[in-house]
């Protein structure tokens, strides 16, 4: 009896100094993706050599932001399924093992149909815990990384916390976890708040989004409140209270900087 061969399938992670966990990445994907295509940004630590240990396609991009970064990765995968991947997410032993089913059956449910794209349930972690939120994230949640790249776009999306434009999209959901280890110190968390909320700002300009001082002062705050305290943060003990504070933070940070976005105050 005649056997189908496998859907193929490309991987693209993108990177910049991200030694830190990218050969475990890699080495989750490696047996999984027929092609992997790595993003750099100018990274200056052994993101590079470790991507070529894995025998990853490397293309560099100077970073605008994530959505076009997102894009330039899709423009260049070959191959018709796209399996999008942060440098700090984990393939799990039991999503390895779905994403080989789907493409032995061509991605097909068991349904019998082919969605445009499936969303994977992704299990956050903060210094090696798992959290119940990471603003703005309650987790898990099921979010759309593996789709068909003529069929799914990120162009029109929001430049930070960038999502696939879905209207009118079939989606599956997989239960099989995707580990995103975002961050493993404090150092860690604080080293992004800068340049995310620096594109927050610019994403809220853009939109006509306007700033205020009850915003700066009072909604950093309300937001802790809701964070922390409505969604659970608090159950995490030490790291759950150290995510509380980068909530009021980040929000304190962005709409600051909407505030004064262009006057180079």
């Amino acid at each position: 009896m005649m056997t189908t061969a496998p859907c193929l399938l490309s991987c693209y992670i993108l990177t910049y100094n991200s030694e830190r966990r990218l050969a475990q990445v890699l080495a989750s994907i490696q047996q999984v993706a027929d092609e992997i295509l790595v993003v750099d940004s100018g990274s200056t630590d052994q993101t590079l050599s470790i991507a070529r240990r894995f025998g990853a396609n490397i293309l560099t991009r100077s970073f605008d932001n994530f959505r076009d970064q997102r894009i330039f990765a899709e423009d260049h995968c070959t191959h018709p399924w796209v399996l999008a991947l942060d440098s700090d997410e984990v393939v799990s032993d039991e999503l390895q093992k779905r994403l080989r089913q789907l493409r032995q059956s061509n991605f097909q449910t068991s349904a019998g149909t082919t969605p445009d794209g499936f969303s994977i349930r992704r299990n956050w972690f903060f210094m090696g815990q798992p959290v119940r939120n990471f603003y703005p994230v309650k987790t898990p949640e099921f979010i759309v990384r593996l789709f068909q790249r003529e069929r799914l776009s990120h162009r029109g999306s929001r430049i930070i916390h960038e999502q696939l434009q879905l209207d009118g999209a079939k989606i599956s959901a997989l239960d099989e976890p995707l580990l995103h280890y975002s961050c493993d110190s404090i150092d860690d968390l604080y080293a992004k708040i800068g340049l995310y909320t620096k594109l927050a700002a610019e994403d809220m300009q853009a939109k006509g989004e306007l700033s205020s001082w009850l915003k700066i002062y009072a909604y950093p705050w309300m937001l802790w409140a809701r964070w922390h305290l409505l969604y659970g943060g608090w159950r995490d003990g030490a790291p759950g209270r150290i995510l509380g504070k980068y909530v009021r933070d980040t929000v304190y940070l962005k709409y600051l900087k909407l505030k004064y976005l262009g006057t180079g105050k």
